[in-house]
């Protein structure tokens, strides 16, 4: 599946017009996560991708937890902790 990720916080700037169009394997936010942290790991500084672990994953309407289905229209938000967590 293709999700088109926005960036919001920390992350801005780490992509251009923050956001990507992201290949993900398999059908979960947990999925997502392990993607976006593999993508991270090669495109963007140690210190940016050090705090996905942390960061909650939106739909356009909801929070989504790990375990949750990713969202039909591929659409998904990354919002990294505020204030330490």
């Amino acid at each position: 599946m293709q999700a088109d990720v926005q960036l919001f916080g920390a992350l801005r700037g780490l992509e251009p017009g923050d956001r990507l169009l992201l290949e993900i394997t398999g059908h979960t936010v947990a999925d997502a996560r392990k993607a976006l942290m593999a993508h991270a790991g090669e495109h963007w500084p140690a210190a940016a991708a050090a705090i996905l672990p942390a960061c909650a994953f939106a739909s356009s309407s909801m929070l989504l937890r790990d375990a949750m289905a990713l969202p039909e229209d591929g659409g998904l938000v990354v919002l990294p902790p505020v204030n330490g967590g």
